[in-house]
């Protein structure tokens, strides 16, 4: 149970560290563990991914995530089961080929499931080069 919004901010960034340092080792069986089988992922492109999707994306390295710097800025709770979280992200990474470099805003959703808290929903948005 969360009592306070740094207590929340504090998880939501441990929680974005973790998914980020499993994105980055490609550990999809520990990402899968982390992410509900609700998950509704929006890409900055627009693409969109379902759970399997998104593990698929990972494990057969059609984007490879080769480093990220991200940071929660405000978090918003839902009861004591749910949270939104806000932030920002740099990263690189190899998207279809693609070498890219994204500066990014992102919003995300995690909700208590089964005592572990798991990635509901997620959406990212581009910011200008």
């Amino acid at each position: 149970m969360m009592t306070d919004r740094q207590s929340l901010a504090d998880l939501a960034q441990q929680l974005e560290t973790q998914r980020w340092r499993l994105l980055l080792d490609a550990n999809t069986p520990a990402l899968s563990d982390l992410v509900s089988d609700d998950l509704h992922f929006v890409h900055s492109s627009g693409l969109r991914d379902n759970k399997k999707q998104y593990l698929d994306t990972i494990e057969t390295g059609t984007v490879v995530y080769r480093s990220a710097n991200s940071r929660i800025e405000s978090v918003i709770p839902l009861g004591d089961e749910a949270f939104i979280a806000h932030g920002v992200v740099k990263m690189e990474a190899t998207v279809r080929g693609a070498e890219r470099r994204l500066h990014s805003v992102f919003i995300v959703v995690w909700r208590r499931e089964q005592d572990a808290w798991r990635l509901v929903a997620h959406q990212t948005t581009a910011l200008p080069v």
